[in-house]
């Protein structure tokens, strides 16, 4: 099993996963680049769960808050586009 293929679990991170993916992205967001702030420091599924996307750190990517809320709107768009269908 490669390290990104490694399940991180349902519903917590824990300390081991979150320091893989922030030392994989150098401590920057993954959407804009921008130096990470602990306190205000997002982890989402790149891929959602819902979309197929897989519970490993592969699939895991650490945002900042603005593009956490732009990432969250477009997957919120998206199924209201499918529902619309």
């Amino acid at each position: 099993m490669y390290f990104d293929d490694m399940p991180i679990g349902d519903a917590y991170l824990t300390h081991e996963a979150v320091r893989a993916v922030l030392e994989r992205q150098d401590n920057r967001c993954a959407g804009c680049s921008a130096p990470l702030d602990a306190g205000s420091t997002y982890f989402d599924l790149r891929r959602p769960a819902i979309c197929g996307g897989s519970h490993t750190l592969g699939n895991l990517a650490a945002l900042c808050p603005s593009c956490h809320l732009n990432h969250m709107r477009r997957i919120r768009e998206g199924f209201a586009d499918h529902r619309n269908k």
